[in-house]
């Protein structure tokens, strides 16, 4: 698959849409400076690795809302009820246009994310352990 830049993604994206997305980008930024970001063509999506956590969320901007998707959001605590979704392993936090952004939610999901085990194996071991 040929690589894809953040801002081909965000071209696809309606001007309502983007600024969501911009708002995501720059809070996961704040709280998780050391991320990496990327784009991914198939998914349409901005992707965000930590150097030691590994994959840990996405922003999947879709036609009627902006997806943020914790990869292990399962395992996370959501006091705040953000999450949604009935999946094994991930979570999501939907963003319609005229929402209001959960900030301290997202920001406290994200910190979450990284105290989890780093392998897979470990991570899996929690899931069945749900």
């Amino acid at each position: 698959m040929a690589s894809v830049s953040v801002e081909s993604v965000l071209e696809r994206c309606a001007p309502d849409q983007r600024a969501i997305v911009e708002s995501l980008r720059g809070l996961i930024r704040n709280v998780v400076p050391v991320a990496s970001e990327s784009a991914h063509g198939v998914w349409q999506s901005i992707n965000y690795r930590h150097p030691e956590s590994g994959y840990f969320c996405g922003i999947f901007p879709r036609a009627d809302r902006v997806q943020l998707v914790y990869e292990w959001g399962v395992l996370l605590p959501d006091p705040e009820g953000v999450l949604e979704g009935t999946g094994t392993q991930t979570r999501n936090l939907y963003i319609r246009e005229g929402d209001s952004i959960p900030a301290a939610a997202i920001q406290a999901l994200l910190l979450a994310a990284l105290t989890l085990p780093v392998s897979r194996a470990e991570k899996l071991a929690l899931m069945r352990a749900l």
